[in-house]
This record gives C-alpha cells, sequence and structure tokens, in this order.
C-alpha cells in the first residue's frame, strides 16, 4: 500500500475532506451572498474603497501613502463592465461551489471527475496572479487549501471508485452462486 492510499484511509482522512468541502461550500454561499448583495448595492465596493483610501490617507508614511494610490486605483478600474464582470463571476462561481459541495456530500459519484476537473480550471486561473504578485500571502494561503482540497477530492474519488467496484463484485459474486 503506497503513502497516499495509507493517507487516504487514515482516521483523519474523512473529517478533513468533509471540513475542506464545508469551507468550500461556506465560500461558494459568501460569493453568493456578495454577488447578489452587489447586484442590488452597485456602490458597495465604491464606498468601501474610498473610506479604505481616507483612512491611509490620514496617516503618514510611504506605505500609507502606497496604500492609499493603490485602493484609489483600484476604485477607478471598478466600473460598470468589471464591475457587472465581478457579479457575474460571484454568483455563477458560488453557485458552482454550492452544486459542487452538495453533490459531494451525498456522494453522487458521477460528478467527482466534473468536480475534479472544475476544481483544477479554478485552481489554475487562481495561480495566475501568483506569477504576477508572488508576495500576496493570502493567495497563497487560498492555494495551498485549494491544493489540499483537490487531494481529498481525488482521495475521496478514489475511495468511493474502490467501494463500487467492491460492491459490483459482490452483488456479481451473489448472482453467480444463485445460478450454480
Amino acid at each position: 500500500m503506497d503513502f497516499l492510499t495509507r493517507l487516504r484511509r487514515s482516521k483523519w482522512f474523512d473529517k478533513a475532506y468533509k471540513i475542506g468541502v464545508g469551507i468550500k461550500g461556506l465560500d461558494g454561499l459568501v460569493e453568493l451572498i456578495v454577488g447578489v448583495w452587489l447586484i442590488f448595492a452597485p456602490h458597495t465596493p465604491h464606498r468601501l474603497l474610498q473610506r479604505a483610501a481616507n483612512e491611509a490617507a490620514e496617516h503618514d508614511g510611504t506605505i500609507f501613502h502606497f496604500v492609499e494610490k493603490q485602493v484609489i486605483h483600484l476604485d477607478a478600474q471598478i466600473t460598470g463592465k468589471v464591475l457587472a464582470f465581478i457579479i457575474a463571476f460571484l454568483i455563477i462561481h458560488g453557485v458552482v461551489k454550492l452544486v459542487l459541495v452538495y453533490c459531494l456530500f451525498r456522494k453522487i459519484h458521477h460528478v467527482y471527475p466534473y468536480a475534479l476537473a472544475l476544481l483544477l480550471i479554478l485552481f489554475g486561473i487562481q495561480v495566475s496572479p501568483l506569477f504576477r504578485n508572488p508576495g500576496d500571502l493570502a493567495l497563497w494561503l487560498f492555494t495551498i487549501l485549494d491544493v489540499i482540497i483537490i487531494y481529498l477530492v481525488w482521495g475521496e474519488y478514489q475511495d468511493i471508485k474502490e467501494e463500487i467496484k467492491r460492491a459490483e463484485q459482490h452483488s456479481s459474486g451473489k448472482k453467480h452462486e444463485k445460478t450454480v
């Protein structure tokens, strides 16, 4: 038995899987709520960014001046089309995550390959900013969390495939006994 198989069969794996998928579900729910919120309150990002810029402007120092300029620049970029894209992305991303989490918790095994493919695509999209900004610790944290989630989902899928295979062998053995 290889290391990854032993790891998947350890007692903590199932708990880690459920916690990891649950975190993804909460993340999807938050994305959906924020996306819907922005439909009804599209001014929210502007107000929050203005407050952040004003707060940074009240302090002395190069770092605060830098933060103020970056926040003002970001605020200027979030206009109609960009905001519409952000809203659509958050809602679609949130709904997809919630559907996948539902299917993963229900162990709907046909969904696992699609879930893994989608998680890998989203991982790829998330990794690309790391090349532009390798110092973003929060993005590194989320990326590492996603690697763990992908591994946990893959491991759970392997276990489910083994269960299905055993069940099929067991049922075909019973059929064979009845015919003999």
